[in-house]
């Protein structure tokens, strides 16, 4: 995969947003308790008042924010013939990061973005109007009038020198993690005649994410990778690893991998898949894990619709290193783990290392022939 160029790059940043959708569908986390699960089905578990603090931020920063027009509230007309305003999904997050404290990350390193909102909630005494009704009158001005005002702070507080200067360095610092990811696939895919590509993410079962860190997410990680240096009679195949650590609203800490095994050794790339996923599951985290096969024959599919793509032309399986559609969706793969969505946006103890860049058992190997 040699430099792509621009025309190349837009169809891959095209595809990588598709990608991202896919992977926001799929990825549950369920704990499956029993045969009849399913995706729909949520378990009600105490959440710390970080964890949930942290999702309503997310949610804010990531989804609502970002839309050019914000509906605040619908109408609905009461037995009684009134039509008053009420919640909707974009007013209910609004209401609870309104009602964050600055209290709840003691001891905890904030982004300047984070900061920002707890700054507004602290100016305007947010969080008095939060428990309010959205038709309720206050200092002459409905309440979600009042929510509008928030926003537009909100917005003009995130446009200011500072946090524009923390975007940029964001902005850097994903072509740094694009360039980075892309060299480290480059050189994989020239060490081998035939390269099998795997792609697995991991997260925590629903009833276990609560409890869930930045450091707990990097030190199952980290011990996942040493299992992969040295366990040589399932990893012997594995030339490189990339691994990248992420906060969703709905998905809490997770990672998403992507390997290149040799492929004159293994062609099997859903067994391997599957391998990993039970060993995250079953042996890293002790049965407090979640995640999927993306090399799955129904996860392919499925991505294969979102991407609009052939199966065959996905960068899963055996890499075909003519194939034209098949570089694109590599490139996106790129793309999309190098991405800025879904930043830990506050982590504890040592700064989290969100990307990981692995060499495998084979590498070395392939290294030395090459020589």
């Amino acid at each position: 995969m040699s430099h792509p160029d621009s025309s190349l790059l837009l169809l891959a940043s095209k595809q990588a947003s598709r990608i991202e959708s896919f992977h926001f569908m799929r990825d549950n986390g369920l704990d499956i308790y029993n045969p009849d699960d399913t995706s729909r089905q949520l378990y009600l578990i105490d959440q710390p008042d970080i964890t949930k603090a942290l999702a309503d931020i997310t949610k804010l920063l990531d989804e609502v924010l970002p839309k050019q027009r914000v509906r605040i509230g619908k109408r609905q007309e009461t037995s009684r013939g009134q039509v008053i305003r009420m919640h909707n999904r974009n007013s209910v997050v609004i209401k609870a990061c309104m009602q964050v404290q600055e209290s709840q990350f003691d001891g905890y390193r904030i982004d300047p973005d984070v900061q920002a909102i707890l700054e507004v909630n602290n100016e305007m005494g947010a969080s008095h109007f939060a428990n309010m009704p959205l038709n309720f009158v206050v200092h002459g001005q409905a309440v979600h009038e009042h929510y509008k005002d928030y926003l537009d702070r909100l917005k003009a507080r995130l446009s200011t020198p500072a946090i524009k200067k923390f975007r940029c360095h964001q902005l850097v610092e994903e072509r740094r993690r694009f360039e980075s990811i892309q060299k480290a696939v480059d050189k994989a895919i020239q060490l081998s005649k035939r390269a099998c590509l795997v792609r697995v993410d991991g997260c925590y079962k629903q009833s276990f994410r609560a409890d869930v860190s930045p450091s707990v997410i990097s030190n199952d990680l980290d011990r996942l990778i040493g299992n992969m240096r040295h366990n040589k009679s399932q990893f012997a195949p594995l030339i490189q690893a990339i691994f990248k650590i992420e906060y969703g609203a709905s998905k809490g800490y997770h990672w998403h991998g992507f390997f290149i095994y040799d492929g004159s050794m293994t062609c099997k790339d859903v067994l391997r898949g599957k391998y990993l996923l039970d060993y995250w599951c079953n042996v890293i985290t002790h049965g407090k894990g979640s995640g999927y096969n993306v090399n799955g024959t129904a996860a392919k599919r499925q991505l294969a619709r979102y991407v609009n793509s052939a199966v065959e032309d996905l960068a899963l399986g055996q890499l075909k290193k003519s194939s034209l559609a098949q570089r694109i969706n590599l490139i996106a793969v790129c793309r999309y783990l190098a991405k800025t969505r879904q930043l830990i946006r506050i982590s504890n103890e040592k700064r989290t290392r969100q990307l990981r860049i692995v060499r495998g058992p084979r590498f070395r190997q392939l290294l030395a022939k090459k020589q």
